[in-house]
């Protein structure tokens, strides 16, 4: 999908920084391929060994859900740039913990990064990790809350972020599974992970 004209454009930012989540949906799809492409050249060969862009991808759109209200719309190409600015931060991010991982002698993989088990990858790429006790209770408060919220999705929606973040398939893996294209389960799991963060409100 072409990214919007600049009139349309703006009015689904203004949109999209009001909580409309078909807007937000709507302009991450748009600009899907081209940060796919962006993220793949900034991965570079060491990472790409190790690491799924479509991974990237995910935990820039979860990024974005969070502080899209801070974008400050400068022109047409300002939102790519801005989204490519949270794919270039992540991957550093990436880089910096698959070294940390090599130093100690471990191999990192893609769920390493995201951590845990079960919901745990989903409750990291929602709202972060937590460490102390009172926030491992809260922790097991939002697993709940994350399982009611996940009844509350369509059956597609559910299917792939049962896929992506439970299961930890990758893209290709989980079109296969869902008989549908690479593209069309990334704008599923966009709209999915959109849903979520609607349902779920400050539980993350």
């Amino acid at each position: 999908m072409a990214p919007a004209p600049p009139d349309k454009l703006s009015v689904l930012i203004g949109r999209a920084q009001q909580h409309d989540e078909e807007a937000l949906a709507a302009l991450l799809d748009a600009y899907s391929e081209r940060l796919l492409g962006s993220v793949r050249a900034e991965l570079g060969e060491r990472l790409r060994q190790r690491l799924e862009s479509q991974d990237v991808m995910q935990q820039v759109y979860l990024d974005a859900l969070g502080s899209i209200e801070q974008f400050v719309d400068r022109g047409p190409d300002s939102f790519f740039a801005w989204l490519r600015r949270i794919a270039v931060n992540r991957i550093c991010d990436f880089d910096r913990k698959a070294f940390q991982t090599t130093k100690r002698g471990g191999e990192v993989r893609a769920g390493d990064l995201q951590g845990g088990n079960t919901m745990g990858p989903l409750l990291d790429a929602l709202g972060g990790t937590v460490s102390t006790p009172s926030e491992v209770v809260g922790r097991a408060e939002r697993a709940r809350l994350l399982q009611q919220s996940l009844d509350q999705l369509t059956e597609d929606q559910r299917e792939v972020i049962q896929l992506r973040y439970l299961r930890q398939l990758n893209v290709a893996e989980t079109a296969a599974k869902m008989d549908r294209t690479e593209r069309a389960v990334r704008s599923l799991c966009v709209r999915a992970l959109i849903r979520l963060r609607e349902l779920l409100g400050d539980a993350v």
